[in-house]
């Protein structure tokens, strides 16, 4: 497998692209408008404590409060100061998610000031290499610290590996002193800006290229890649084109793509995407296929290509949270197993390391992947102002019967008017002049005329007298 990195930086925002053997994997954006911050540390000051959810809100000086989950270690106070790492950005109404278990990132491995350990990538598989890392780090990191090993930092010579740690205790030291002396609420330490952290975050030894179209962000990434020994052999680019970075490597599709509903599957099955507000549910359907076997084959062939479109839409939408994803009806337990094992292959690559639960009679797999940052799709889109995000609006027969229900009520009423005037949105008022108006007029004994105003509702609708009086 080949990875390149691609991204695009304007004013306004940063796009990142992972692209995996021609395939779009994973798609971030940034806005400069909005605050990114998962793994920004802040001195804030506790608003409140609620002891029924074991929990506090705590204020980091911005306009939405932080949750703070406090378990069973019920030890701060309204009013107290205590530093904090944001682990969830906000998200609609709430507000960010917090946690005391600080963590500062490096480029070989994490250190954790709170904590007294020594990590190992479980993607470090050679038994000789996670037991040099093991010493290597138990003797470099400082007292009463733990570290978490990277995967980059296999191989890595060891002064460059103790160099590493050396960095990041430096950036400690410097923190807690301002800590000391600093106000709450305030920020101590912001994360780096998504290239840096793509490249930090991303290094591995499948990543062939990054092209980048900012001179500025190009020469950060460039001097950041001469200090990692394993980059050498990755391309840097300098995308320089008129056209569009992401459109010049043939992703637009890809990109405009990821909020379709329904996803096309290559035997010609496809997948139905639907986001609710307690999970997201994948429905997965044969479509126009019928294979050339016989019909437990064509259903396995057509699963199979759902488990890893699947994995790959969790990536490149970011879908957080529960998953239910509902596969055509398998009736062998190892075709069961088979699919299982399927997705759980295709989502070993996912940084957010999604967990598949066991399958059920129904053929239900749950899936649960972590949640640290806007869903993409909240970022990318806004709910639709016509139908308030449900994806749906009322039918034209369903409005001509509340008309109708009106008209009646109206009509029943004491010297009202004989002769009214229906004004709707184009869409309703069209399909209501091409109805039988006069059997309407036969019916409620009145004179009935029809106006389109583009500037209503797709719902609304308003009932005039001649003297053109709402009523």
């Amino acid at each position: 497998m080949t990875a390149k990195i691609i991204i695009g930086v304007t004013e306004d925002e940063t796009r990142m692209g992972l692209v995996e053997n021609g395939l779009l994997m994973e798609y971030l954006v940034e806005r400069t408008a909005e605050q990114h911050l998962v793994g920004s540390i802040f001195k804030a000051r506790v608003c409140n404590v609620v002891r029924g959810i074991q929990a506090a809100f705590v204020d980091i000086g911005l306009e939405q409060n932080a949750f703070l989950y406090l378990g069973d270690a019920m030890d701060v106070t309204e009013g107290q100061s205590v530093v904090v790492q944001i682990s969830k950005d906000a998200r609609g109404t709430k507000g960010p998610t917090a946690t005391r278990e600080i963590t500062l990132p490096g480029r070989y491995a994490v250190l954790l000031p709170h904590a007294d350990y020594v990590g190992i990538s479980r993607k470090i598989n050679d038994k000789a290499e996670r037991e040099r890392l093991n010493q290597v780090y138990s003797a470099a990191r400082p007292a009463g610290m733990g570290v978490v090993v990277r995967t980059a930092a296999a191989g890595v010579e060891a002064a460059l590996l103790e160099q590493d740690i050396a960095e990041l205790h430096a950036a400690w030291r410097v923190l807690a002193a301002r800590e000391r002396v600093a106000k709450a609420p305030c920020l101590l330490r912001r994360e780096l800006d998504l290239p840096i952290r793509i490249v930090r975050d991303y290094l591995r030894p499948q990543l062939t290229e990054i092209v980048i179209d900012n001179l500025a962000v190009y020469k950060r990434v460039e001097e950041l890649l001469q200090q990692l020994p394993q980059a050498a052999a990755i391309k840097l680019t300098l995308y320089q084109g008129l056209e569009d970075i992401f459109a010049y490597h043939q992703q637009q599709e890809a990109v405009a793509g990821i909020s379709d509903k329904m996803v096309t599957l290559p035997s010609g099955g496809y997948l139905v995407i639907d986001y609710t507000e307690a999970m997201t549910v994948i429905d997965v359907n044969s479509g126009k296929f019928s294979g050339r076997e016989n019909l437990e084959e064509t259903i396995m062939q057509i699963n199979r290509e759902a488990a890893a479109e699947i994995a790959r839409q969790l990536r490149l939408r970011d879908i957080g949270g529960i998953i239910v994803a509902d596969f055509i009806d398998m009736h062998s337990e190892a075709h069961k197993n088979e699919i299982l094992s399927v997705l759980q292959q295709a989502l070993a690559g996912d940084k957010m390391h999604p967990k598949v639960q066991d399958i059920t009679v129904l053929n239900l797999i749950e899936i649960t992947r972590k949640k640290s940052r806007q869903n993409l799709s909240s970022v990318l889109y806004a709910p639709c102002p016509v139908c308030d995000g449900s994806g749906r609006v009322q039918s034209r027969e369903t409005l001509a019967l509340e008309i109708k229900r009106r008209l009646r009520t109206l009509l029943r009423r004491r010297g009202s008017a004989k002769s009214l005037l229906l004004v709707a949105n184009p869409w309703l008022a069209e399909w209501l002049c091409g109805k039988d108006i006069k059997a309407w007029e036969r019916e409620l004994a009145c004179s009935l005329k029809v106006e389109s105003d583009p500037s209503l509702h797709l719902e609304s609708f308003m009932i005039l007298d001649n003297t053109g009086v709402d009523k």
